[in-house]
């Protein structure tokens, strides 16, 4: 309010408005700028796609008139190579497989059959393979750029692979050489086998057939290899591996049960006469070539036969009581003591058997058998074959050198053994005192004494008797394992023996 008297109140002054400034400008800027930007921009993804679609159509183009990149045929690769550089790399090889491949089939040196594809009806389907080889170069060259590109990506990292095919094989033909070749290999084992014996041969009387080895091929595993070349394309050699058939019985096997087992020989005396000698002969020849079947027991007075003029035998000296006296067939006696040794050595089982009452010449006494065919009164020798097999003998009077003889027999057999070997051993055990009182005998054939009241002639001086035991050795190897005893025999005592007178002057 206003008081009259008092000055007004003080009043300021107002200043005149300031005109506006326009944005026009400042956003006309910002707008060309961010235009200018946009453009820029657009510009460059633009250069960039193109860069980049020329890069593709230009590694595309790389591959336009070639294989994609890790194709193979066979193995074999034709990646960027031409359509006809390809069907040329591929026929080739296939040529060449063809050409090339074959597998012979040998034997120790030997090649049977050689094998290729012509000789097994193989072929490759040509026309096939044109097609193939069209098919894998559409790979990568239809379609859109992007397609042909994503093809080229995949093909780059994983490898294809393609195969020819091949006409069916003729199995026939493989099969009818394996088969000839299983005919050539068929053989049957043939036994080893005794074909005679011969005793005149008396160095070596058997004849043995050796045995047969056989054979047999399984093709089998023959077909299966071969196949499996064929499959890979390897070439070579399939080397044939017939199983070899041994036969049930060897040579060795046979040889094995003759040899020789036992072995008897006895010094003949160089005072034997011819006839004593020869009827030694006549009862060893009984022997000769003798076979005996296991189990079978020969008996010497059965084989032997009486001892007879009408049985080849002769009058000759022999021991009697322990004199010497004439006999048919005298000396005999040695043979059978001959074989009886041969069969003690081949640990046969002696039946029957006696010793003389005295000692003889031709042997240790106690390692004797003496025999007996006259009259009725019978003694004998015989003994088993106790063995398994068929044993053969063989007996001869041999001569050693100008008048000297001696009487050999062989038995032939199974083995006794690796290194087993038997022989003989005699100990007197025993020593029988002579009698003292002296012994008078008839000389009934007037031999020394014919009468009566003549001097009695002193045919045998007084001596000791004994008793001997006799053993069988066993050795193997040189050594000495087992010994039994298998004879006690006494040789009498003897007193002085005269002869005398029959007749009276």
């Amino acid at each position: 309010m206003y008081t009259p008297g008092y000055p007004p109140p003080y009043q300021q002054q107002q200043q005149p408005p300031k005109p506006k400034k326009s944005l026009k400008p400042i956003v006309l800027v910002l707008v060309l700028v961010v235009a200018a930007v946009i453009a820029g921009i657009v510009i460059k993804n633009n250069n960039e796609k193109r860069a980049a679609y020329e890069a593709l159509v230009k590694e595309v183009a790389s591959v336009e008139h070639v294989f994609l990149p890790n194709i193979f045929v066979d193995g074999i690769d034709i990646g960027g190579l031409s359509p006809q550089n390809g069907i040329d790399k591929v026929i080739n090889a296939v040529n060449e497989r063809q050409n090339s491949w074959n597998v012979s089939i040998t034997y120790q040196g030997h090649t049977f059959a050689t094998l290729n594809y012509q000789a097994l009806g193989i072929s490759t389907d040509i026309p096939q393979i044109y097609t193939m080889l069209q098919e894998a170069f559409n790979y990568g060259h239809v379609g859109t750029l992007q397609e042909k590109k994503a093809a080229l990506d995949h093909f780059r990292q994983n490898p294809y692979h393609l195969y020819t095919t091949q006409s069916n094989m003729n199995t026939a033909q493989l099969d009818d050489i394996l088969s000839q070749l299983k005919a050539y290999f068929a053989r049957e084992a043939t036994d080893a086998k005794l074909v005679y014996f011969y005793p005149q041969s008396w160095d070596e009387p058997f004849g043995i057939q050796p045995e047969i080895y056989g054979s047999y091929l399984d093709t089998a595993p023959v077909r299966e290899q071969i196949l499996q070349m064929l499959s890979t394309g390897t070439s070579g050699a399939v080397e044939l591996q017939p199983t070899t058939v041994k036969p049930k019985v060897t040579e060795a096997d046979i040889r094995n049960q003759i040899t020789l087992i036992g072995e008897g020989i006895t010094p003949v005396s160089e005072d034997s006469t011819t006839a004593r000698t020869d009827n030694i002969r006549v009862a060893l020849s009984k022997y000769h070539g003798l076979e005996i079947n296991p189990g079978e027991t020969v008996s010497f007075n059965k084989l032997v036969g009486a001892r007879t003029m009408e049985n080849g035998f002769q009058m000759a000296i022999e021991y009697a009581n322990g004199l010497n006296a004439w006999g048919w067939g005298g000396g005999v006696c040695q043979a059978s003591t001959t074989v009886y040794l041969a069969a003690l050595q081949a640990n046969l089982k002696i039946v029957s058997r006696t010793s003389h009452s005295d000692k003889v010449s031709y042997t240790v006494f106690g390692q004797d058998a003496t025999v007996y065919y006259s009259n009725g009164r019978k003694i004998d020798f015989s003994f088993k074959n106790d063995t398994n097999s068929k044993i053969y003998i063989m007996a001869r009077v041999e001569k050693v050198k100008k008048n000297n003889y001696q009487c050999v027999v062989r038995i032939y057999g199974p083995s006794l053994g690796e290194g087993v070997k038997y022989t003989l051993r005699t100990e007197t055990v025993e020593t029988l005192m002579a009698p003292l009182e002296p012994e008078y005998q008839e000389d009934t054939r007037h031999q020394y004494v014919t009468y009566k009241d003549e001097e009695p002639y002193l045919l045998r001086k007084a001596r000791d008797g004994y008793v001997n035991e006799t053993y069988l050795q066993k050795w193997v190897n040189g050594e000495l394992v087992s010994e039994e005893l298998i004879s006690r025999d006494t040789c009498k005592a003897r007193a002085t023996l005269y002869l005398t007178g029959t007749k009276k002057r």
